[in-house]
């Protein structure tokens, strides 16, 4: 039952047309050299991310930047971890080597991080020590409670339905409650506060690629998590009363690709 992410584009290009600007379009323009270089000595630790900071940070040519940044993945390459992203102003993509970014603001929250790999680690369920030098571990603050292992546990899920909430254009509180629902629901065994989810969903905008990663990962967990994803897209898709065309021409392509891959489902659309 493996949903491969060529398959996954058809479903994709059904968003293209009539997008809001909620999510940002993906930069095209290939990475120079040295970016493309290091990425082919990487491994993945996250993808499928699409979160939107504001960073301060070293670039290549050694200038100080600061940019509105949408984080598309963390990679681990040459003993350090990279945020594989678009860089807002100029809609070019960028790699940014985590050592060299100073500062890190949370724009759902408005927190700001001077140490990168605590905001890595406590928001993107990241693990960190792992990957970097020890002497970047060492300097780590202990995460204060269980957010991390929400994002590592569900992050790709929450990608797929908040891409769905930003299918008409519009993000609404309402949609949003339903993704903190079906959070919950999967998180009982973990401590944190709801405001930071939401803050979390409130600085997430996933684009066509990260959405696409994102779903072939979650729908390989399984049936049950498969259930309970297409599940959730009916109550978002319901949260504001009226079903858009778009909503529900999207819910009835995810029920004909799945279901072409063997699962069963019987919801109201």
């Amino acid at each position: 039952m493996e949903i491969k992410s060529s398959d996954l584009r058809e479903v994709v290009q059904l968003l293209s047309e009539g997008r809001g600007s909620v999510s940002p379009a993906v930069a095209t323009v290939p990475p120079p050299p040295e970016i493309g270089q290091t990425l082919s000595q990487a491994g993945e630790a996250a993808a499928g991310v699409s979160l939107l900071v504001t960073m301060s940070y070293r670039s290549i040519s050694g200038n100080e930047k600061n940019r509105d940044i949408l984080i598309r993945r963390i990679i681990h390459a040459k003993g350090d971890l990279y945020i594989d992203g678009v860089a807002m102003d100029i809609r070019a993509p960028r790699l940014i080597k985590l050592g060299n970014v100073t500062e890190i603001r949370d724009i759902g929250s408005g927190r700001v991080y001077t140490n990168p790999y605590e905001f890595v680690q406590n928001r993107l369920g990241i693990d960190v020590k792992g990957r970097v030098s020890a002497v970047a571990a060492d300097v780590i603050p202990a995460p204060v409670n269980d957010f991390a292992k929400v994002i590592d546990r569900l992050g790709h899920e929450i990608t797929v339905l908040m891409y769905l909430s930003s299918i008409d254009g519009v993000r609404r509180k309402e949609e949003r409650q339903k993704v903190i629902d079906y959070v919950k629901a999967r998180t009982t065994d973990l401590r944190y506060d709801e405001q930071e989810l939401n803050d979390y969903l409130i600085s997430i905008a996933p684009d066509e690629e990260s959405f696409t990663l994102a779903l072939g990962r979650a729908v390989n967990k399984g049936k049950e998590t498969v259930q309970g994803l297409m599940e959730t897209m009916v109550k978002i898709i319901m949260a504001d009363s009226q079903v858009d065309s778009r909503e529900r021409q999207f819910l009835i392509r995810m029920m004909d690709l799945l279901e072409s891959e063997g699962y069963e489902f019987n919801l109201p659309v």
